[in-house]
């Protein structure tokens, strides 16, 4: 393979990856993390071309921070709302019993 067959394979990977289409049918089913997924989505892979223009200005942690902490947010409910239940109901809804550490 040459260097440009490589390079060719790469880009038409990360536009099917990273494409609207590809994007909407990766969303989350929770309708409420459906925008901050949206927005660090479109933001991180999709506009490249803009990330110059915050860094150059200083934006970058105005723009990515609250997106980072609205889904920050949303992980802490989640966990307290899963703390809260009964052992028992937690088991139950673990579908996995079996968790082998990948080593990271």
């Amino acid at each position: 393979m040459s260097k440009e067959e490589l390079e060719e394979g790469y880009a038409r990977c990360y536009r099917t990856l990273f494409s609207h289409g590809s994007i909407w049918r990766r969303r989350p089913r929770d309708w409420r993390a459906v925008v901050p997924y949206l927005g660090m989505s479109y933001l991180y892979k999709r506009s490249n071309l803009i990330w110059p223009l915050l860094i150059r200005h200083r934006l970058t942690a105005r723009v990515w921070r609250p997106l980072v902490e609205w889904t920050r947010r949303r992980h802490v409910k989640f966990r307290a709302r899963l703390e809260a239940r009964e052992p028992a109901a937690v088991a139950r809804s673990i579908r996995c019993e079996n968790v082998v550490s990948a080593g990271v």
